[in-house]
């Protein structure tokens, strides 16, 4: 049986990630060429011109979001592989990651052994996601999720509006945004707006679009 020798494009940023993953992944038998990519256009730019089976990129890249990068990805390769490897693990991240089918899903901070298990895995035609990216799923699944609309009362609780004024733009009465009101601070367990505001951030809810964005 001939031996599988996998082509990779890695897309990071950080030349210190950048060495260790490619040390790391010079030590997996299914791995041929290695070939690195600082930005999401340079990785555009070399997947037109070269074939990659697997493509390993972060989250967050100095010019585009790693959801946008892979969908641009496989409009290029279609066949190609598309593997996550991130410290993000925000509500929003976790939820985005689990509908982008991706390949493969490894968190920073998973073992390394992780990584090169996914590559293997995914290189073989499987799917591959870690423990600790399991973990912050199986974690949020569990979580009350929130309405879109509580999503939309909360952006606008973050950016200073007043009841009224989200009231107004939401075209609601004022006693239905107290009631979103309400539930959002139960929802996330805070006791004032200020706390609320701050639990959302950490959780990771107000890193989507904006409130005007959601209502399309």
């Amino acid at each position: 049986m001939e031996k599988t020798s996998a082509n990779i494009l890695v897309i990071e940023d950080h030349a210190v990630v950048q060495l260790g993953i490619r040390t790391l992944l010079s030590t997996c038998s299914v791995v041929g060429g290695i070939d690195i990519a600082y930005t999401g256009k340079e990785a555009i730019k070399k997947a037109k011109k070269n074939k990659f089976d697997i493509v390993l990129i972060d989250v967050e890249l100095p010019d585009m979001t790693g959801f946008e990068l892979l969908k641009e990805l496989r409009e290029i390769q279609g066949t190609v592989k598309v593997m996550f490897y991130s410290m993000h693990n925000e509500f929003w991240t976790v939820k985005q990651m689990m509908t982008s089918e991706a390949d493969g899903i490894v968190m920073k901070s998973d073992h390394l052994d992780e990584l090169r298990k996914a590559v293997e895995i995914v290189v073989e035609g499987g799917k591959y996601y870690s423990q600790e990216y399991e973990a912050y799923l199986e974690e949020y699944e569990n979580e009350e999720t929130l309405t879109a609309q509580e999503l939309r009362v909360l952006r606008y609780i973050a950016d200073g509006f007043s009841t009224d004024e989200i009231a107004n733009k939401l075209y609601r009465s004022v006693n239905t945004v107290d009631y979103h009101r309400r539930n959002l601070l139960t929802k996330l367990g805070a006791s004032n707006m200020a706390e609320l505001t701050k639990i959302a951030i950490e959780k990771g809810y107000l890193m989507d679009n904006s409130p005007e964005e959601t209502q399309q």
